[in-house]
């Protein structure tokens, strides 16, 4: 059944890489084999500092890309820097560049791009009808352009909201004047016809803050996919080894989890070259310099960022697989779009971060462990615990590791498509 047409607001598409990229990706591929005819606009290469070009592979041929020039500051920033690029940056160098562009670029660092999509979205919308309007954030800026042509030419649009809006909740406005604006910014997206959230707690956080704002829960997920056929031998002589794919931030950092294994290699010294821990993609330069401090040498390595397709397949045949969530209680709501790709890889999880809904999955669906950042005795007991099941030869058994495909992205994408069939009908409505 035909779906319509789509026109699609995304900052982080492919070739950019990274956690923001995967979900609307997956929305473009999956609402595309439904009947929508779907156009992405998008900035061109450049916008953001981790890439994977194989990920242009995933985009159906039969979707049209629009790739605009952008002006943001995260361009800008990238230059002022060197624009080395690459999977490893300056912990300090980027924390202050960051600072300086929250304070003179509203919402985000993204912000330069908005004219560009707007105008390009423009242009679409007067030459042909769009049947609704899809945004999605961080950065939130791309709601900012989405809302502008969605108003003026009364095109149903719904705001899709990875995460909440970054600088009201997950950092703190330098200003009060600046915490003002963003209010009020974060208030004109939630005016629009669909508010899509990814987790329950956004869902109750939106309807307390703005009533009347009609707001649906899509979960994130993994892509069934990915993890076909055989994972091949988990073991590769004896070793335990932990995986963590994924960016290594300002805010989410590897430290805690180092300071547990140091604990544990200074308890267990034979350890040492029985456990190796390998953390694969981008990160600050602060992760490496912890390593080195804590001589941890000789169980952990850093490795730059590989094509999506390989991360998976290391996944798979991995012992266990680390989750990093921020330490911050800010982030409790939130759930890691990787803790869903862990899932699909079948491996025990091991989890470091503060309660919340990704913790509570990972209990209930007896996925792995949990341990929070400042219980360093306990990320050691917890890697002792699972490096001892797995010398026995009974880490899988000890976890449930099978499907779950209510986790999977094409049912989530199922779940958008139906909101979106009823959205015009329900405008008409409120009108």
């Amino acid at each position: 059944m035909n779906g319509g047409k789509l026109l699609m607001m995304i900052n982080f598409f492919p070739p950019a890489a990274g956690g923001g990229v995967y979900r609307p990706l997956s929305f473009v591929r999956h609402l595309s084999r439904l009947g929508w005819e779907i156009t992405v606009i998008t900035p061109r290469p450049g916008e953001f500092w981790i890439t994977d070009p194989d990920l242009e592979r995933l985009v159906p041929a039969e979707v049209r890309v629009i790739r605009t020039g952008s002006l943001s500051g995260q361009r800008l920033l990238g230059g002022i820097s060197g624009g080395r690029g690459g999977s490893r940056r300056s912990s300090s160098g980027f924390g202050f560049l960051r600072r300086i562009g929250e304070f003179f670029l509203l919402p985000d660092t993204y912000v330069g791009w908005a004219p560009f999509a707007f105008r390009a979205a423009s242009a679409l919308c007067r030459s042909e009808r769009f049947d609704a309007i899809y945004s999605t954030s961080p950065p939130d800026s791309t709601h900012i352009a989405a809302r502008v042509v969605a108003r003026r030419f009364s095109i149903p649009w719904v705001a899709d909201f990875r995460d909440p809006w970054i600088s009201l909740h997950l950092r703190k406005p330098p200003t009060a004047l600046h915490a003002r604006l963003h209010r009020r910014m974060e208030g004109s997206v939630a005016a629009a016809d669909l508010v899509v959230v990814a987790t329950t707690w956004q869902k109750s956080d939106m309807e307390e803050r703005h009533p009347g704002c009609r707001v649906e829960h899509v979960p994130n997920g993994f892509d069934e996919e990915d993890f076909a056929g055989p994972a091949g031998p988990v073991e590769e002589d004896g070793v335990f080894t932990v995986l963590h794919c994924g960016m290594l931030t300002l805010g989410r950092t590897s430290g805690s989890f180092l300071r547990g294994l140091s604990l544990l290699a200074a308890r267990r010294p034979e350890l040492r070259g029985a456990i190796r821990v390998v953390f694969l993609g981008a990160r600050e330069s602060a992760n490496e310099e912890w390593v080195s401090r804590l001589g941890l040498g000789d169980m952990v390595r850093f490795e730059d960022g590989i094509p999506h397709g390989e991360c998976v397949r290391l996944e798979r045949r991995s012992s266990a697989l680390l989750l990093i969530k921020h330490d911050d209680e800010r982030y409790a709501g939130l759930i890691p779009g990787k803790l869903f790709e862990y899932i699909g890889a079948g491996r025990p999880v091991i989890a470091v971060g503060p309660e919340g809904e990704a913790a509570d999955i990972i209990r209930r669906e007896r996925r792995g462990e949990v341990v929070s950042h400042g219980d360093t005795g306990g990320i050691a007991s917890v890697l002792e615990r699972m490096y001892d099941l797995h010398r026995e030869g009974r880490l899988s058994e000890a976890y449930s590791l099978g499907g779950l495909p209510a986790y999977s992205r094409r049912e989530a994408a199922s779940s958008l498509d139906r909101l979106l069939r009823g959205m015009a009908v329900w405008k008409e409505g409120r009108e």
